[in-house]
């Protein structure tokens, strides 16, 4: 390894951070950078630099320990792997029959491994999080969501495109994709040793992740919902985690649990009954401006918990 190999990699990191951050405290980190990979090799230099430009991604989007938005997700976690645990056990209890025709019915080992990858992922996090091996549950958070990926298969598995079909598809998937990611965005140093009621968290909230999926009936693009009730589904979690703009994390958290399970399908539903997207997109607009104003008009309490989370 070179001399310049790690100047390349600190100043290739430091560009992750916002301008007056690099300003203020470039020098020092490249500093301490300098002073902890001086003797290390090539994959030591390569590991913390990936480690710098993940904390200038969460000095970017004021993720980290010491923001409001940081302290959400630290929150949420747990309540976020045992709902996608619930919601992605559920095809194979709810309907064993169909499973198995399903199951025996294809040759393609690909189409086996993404029926196995999400329950077994999700059920994977869930355990983690009860355990509050965080290490792990972050790199079971990764095949989460590559799971949730490999089920878009099917949508490009046709003829043509199809942005009916697709979105069709993605309302299944996604959620395994943004619970999986919002896992990884909660700040480590925040996720502590589980006690018994932070582990009672995990079961309560797959019971909780079975029930919400099993109202939109296991994703099944046959089982459509009508209007209101995919706006039940939507706008209450919606509504908890904007309380997050007045300081209320607790409320916040269970919203941002519930809110990838029911907004993708949701708001596909809408999208069909709206007749179009670009009907749908004013009609959630109002609605969001609706949520945020009475939480932000006359209160100093929101204002200070909006600048938290900013």
């Amino acid at each position: 390894m070179t001399m310049t190999t790690p100047t390349v990699a600190v100043k290739a990191a430091l560009r992750f951070y916002p301008a007056r951050y690099r300003r203020e405290r470039g020098d020092e980190l490249a500093a301490v950078f300098s002073d902890t990979t001086a003797e290390a090799g090539a994959p030591a230099v390569v590991r913390e630099a990936l480690d710098l430009a993940a904390y200038g991604l969460r000095v970017r989007t004021r993720l980290t320990a010491f923001s409001a938005g940081g302290r959400l997700l630290a929150l949420a976690a747990p309540v976020i792997a045992g709902a996608i645990a619930g919601a992605g056990l559920y095809p194979w209890v709810s309907d064993t029959d169909l499973l198995a025709w399903r199951l025996g019915h294809t040759s393609s080992v690909i189409t086996l491994v993404a029926a196995f990858a999400q329950p077994v992922a999700s059920l994977l996090l869930a355990l983690a999080a009860f355990l509050g091996r965080w290490a792990e549950a972050r790199v079971i958070a990764v095949a989460v969501m590559a799971a949730g990926l490999l089920g878009m298969k099917d949508a490009f598995a046709v003829d043509r495109v199809d942005a009916w079909w697709i979105l069709a598809v993605g309302s299944s998937a996604m959620p395994f994709v943004l619970a999986g990611l919002l896992v990884i965005a909660a700040p480590r140093e925040l996720l502590a040793e589980p006690t018994w009621r932070t582990r009672a968290v995990v079961p309560a909230s797959m019971v909780g992740g079975w029930s919400f999926f099993a109202l939109q009936g296991g994703f099944d693009s046959h089982y459509m919902l009508n209007g209101p009730r995919s706006v039940a589904l939507v706008v209450p979690p919606l509504f908890l985690v904007l309380t997050a703009l007045r300081g209320r994390l607790v409320p916040a958290a269970i919203g941002l649990a519930v809110l990838p399970l029911t907004v993708t399908f949701s708001m596909f539903t809408l999208w069909q009954t709206a007749g179009g997207l670009w009907y749908l997109l004013p009609i959630s607009a109002v609605a969001v401006v609706l949520m945020v104003a009475p939480l932000m008009i006359g209160s100093r309490g929101g204002a200070g918990g909006a600048r938290g989370l900013a």
